[in-house]
């Protein structure tokens, strides 16, 4: 028997229908274990609790549709409506090769290397602007992907800025973008 965590299936309840399949695994994956991904008998037993709750109208059928769907066995990024098959029954948000390559990683300069390299299609490219992360979009893949606290990788991504690592537009947007700085 899985053991859930209390703090996933809170957050998961109090944001409600207004929560993703993807956001969904983001929170299991940030909270249930160590590992790269999460379990697949660890999201049977959180789908069950939340079907059970009172307090929630998950609906557990739909959801193992919408995740049987949308799971890939690609090693690499193909987009961000796949959900990846890491191997030991785990499955990510995130491909086996980031997880290989980046696991542990606080660098944000690396992700953003990470991403030019194996999935431009991750990098957002306004006219006239260098492909660039939403910060939300980069604290996300450095917590579950780099095992870091979204405090701590935003902490990372401000050390980065201020030793000129990475260029940030202004902060206070969640969806500031982040670029490597120019060589």
């Amino acid at each position: 028997m899985v053991d859930t965590d209390q703090r996933a299936v809170d957050e998961i309840v109090h944001e409600g229908e207004s929560l993703s399949t993807r956001e969904l695994i983001d929170v299991l994956e940030r909270h249930h274990d160590d590992e790269p991904g999460v379990p697949e008998a660890a999201i049977d037993a959180y789908t069950r609790e939340l079907q059970e709750r009172e307090d929630s109208s998950f609906d557990e059928a739909a959801f193992r549709e919408v995740v049987a769907d949308r799971r890939t066995g690609a090693e690499s990024w193909v987009d961000d409506d796949r959900l990846y098959e890491l191997g030991d029954g785990r499955i990510s948000q995130y491909p086996a090769a980031w997880h290989d390559r980046l696991h542990g990683e606080r660098d944000p300069a690396a992700y953003l290397r990470c991403f030019e390299e194996t999935a431009p299609s991750v990098l957002g490219n306004a006219p006239g602007s260098r492909p660039h992360a939403n910060e939300d979009q980069l604290i996300d893949v450095m917590a579950v992907v780099g095992g870091l606290d979204r405090d701590a990788a935003k902490a990372e991504i401000e050390a980065a800025r201020d030793d000129d690592r990475v260029v940030e537009d202004a902060d206070q947007h969640p969806k500031a973008g982040v670029y490597l700085a120019k060589d």
